[in-house]
């Protein structure tokens, strides 16, 4: 019984050597057009943002830290977050433009006032 087992099993395995192959192809597809490629998108909108950054734009850092840019001199940006408070940033930090009236109300007794 064993031997014609093992005939029939050999029998019905794929013939084509490249039907192992197709699954794990579908699969990367799959996640590059899911995961990969809408982040690239992402970070080529966010960079394009950044190259437009000028003196005078409220900017929101990495940390969370909100200021106005002073000055930008090549990688570097000067961001005043107080009155005669600069901090020297790299511009890659800079997360993205802050509009306040765009920002939801993340205080912490918001919800709880209404």
């Amino acid at each position: 019984m064993l031997p014609t087992t093992i005939t029939i099993l050999a029998e019905a395995a794929p013939s084509s050597p490249l039907g192992g192959f197709i699954v794990p192809i579908l699969m990367f597809a799959a996640i590059y057009f899911i995961l990969i490629r809408p982040m690239g998108k992402q970070e080529k909108e966010r960079k394009g943002r950044l190259d437009k950054l000028a003196a005078g734009d409220t900017v929101r850092l990495t940390g969370g830290i909100i200021g106005r840019i002073s000055s930008i001199d090549g990688p570097i940006a000067m961001v005043e977050v107080a009155e005669r408070v600069k901090l020297k940033v790299l511009r890659a930090e800079i997360a993205d433009r802050f509009d306040p009236e765009a920002a939801p109300a993340a205080q912490p007794g918001a919800a709880a006032t209404k």
